[in-house]
């Protein structure tokens, strides 16, 4: 019997994408397994979140082909769980913490506002995988930065999805906060496969299986390493040239998916 370890839950094969005739994306590999932790890494106006969109089906690539659970984007979404980098409530959204999560279940057969106590079951679940079920009944808008987003993520986590796709989620967090999210990705294990987009190199890359770098090409290496080649890619020079560079955990092989000509 097949390990769904051993599949891919998303596959890019040569896939580009424009925008009002501009290339945003271009001739595009890529393979992430089930189970697995990616980071994908580079700078602003790169194409990262495009690439999300991509693998949500919000977007149709103009050549190539992108597959999530070996069927076209857009065909699972009770699978799918995202936090795009703006989630959409401002810091004095009124409601409470398990409001919000309940936020994430669909509502094409509800009838009014009310929740069943097995969606309220749902939300407890979610909250405790995030490691914030005491803060339940807390105002969404008295919670620090970095509670705000785990709040965010148990929303995602409330369909109990099998991807899980976070856009910047460490944004305007203080680092406490980004410790508290990361170790709870960390958490989350092989039961759920983790896309993670992020401009900050210098975030720990503990249980990462995956780094891949975009800016307009897409560079991957083996395991959770920045390469010299990842940062040639997004900032045009070396690691040991680069301020913002920090290699990390791991040896520095890495291969191209994708040309990286202009």
């Amino acid at each position: 019997m097949e390990s769904p370890h051993d599949t891919d839950v998303i596959s890019l094969d040569r896939v580009g994408f424009r925008f009002a005739d501009e290339s945003i994306l271009e001739d595009v590999d890529l393979r992430i397994p089930a189970g697995s932790f990616t980071v994908i890494v580079g700078p602003n106006g790169g194409g990262k979140t495009t690439l999300l969109h991509l693998i949500l089906g919000l977007y149709r690539p103009e050549t190539g082909r992108v597959r999530v659970f070996g069927d076209r984007p857009g065909r699972h979404p009770d699978r799918i769980g995202y936090v795009p980098q703006h989630g959409n409530l401002a810091p004095g959204f009124p409601a409470t913490v398990e409001q919000i999560v309940l936020m994430g279940l669909p509502h094409g057969h509800r009838h009014g506002p009310r929740f069943h106590r097995d969606e309220r079951e749902r939300a407890r679940v979610a909250l405790e995988r995030v490691g914030i079920a005491d803060l339940a009944d807390r105002s969404f808008g008295a919670l620090s930065g970095g509670q705000r987003q785990r709040a965010l993520i148990s929303r995602a986590l409330i369909t109990d999805p099998d991807l899980l796709l976070l856009d910047e989620p460490f944004s305007n967090i203080d680092p406490y906060g980004r410790a508290c999210i990361h170790e709870t990705l960390q958490e989350l294990g092989h039961e759920i496969t983790r896309v993670m987009v992020s401009h900050d190199l210098g975030i720990t890359r503990q249980a990462v299986s995956q780094v891949l770098a975009v800016n307009r090409w897409l560079v991957s290496g083996d395991g959770p390493a920045i390469t010299d080649e990842m940062l040639a890619l997004m900032y045009g020079q070396h690691g040991k040239d680069c301020p913002m560079g920090q290699p990390l955990t791991g040896e520095p092989h890495s291969h191209s998916h994708g040309s990286s000509q202009s």
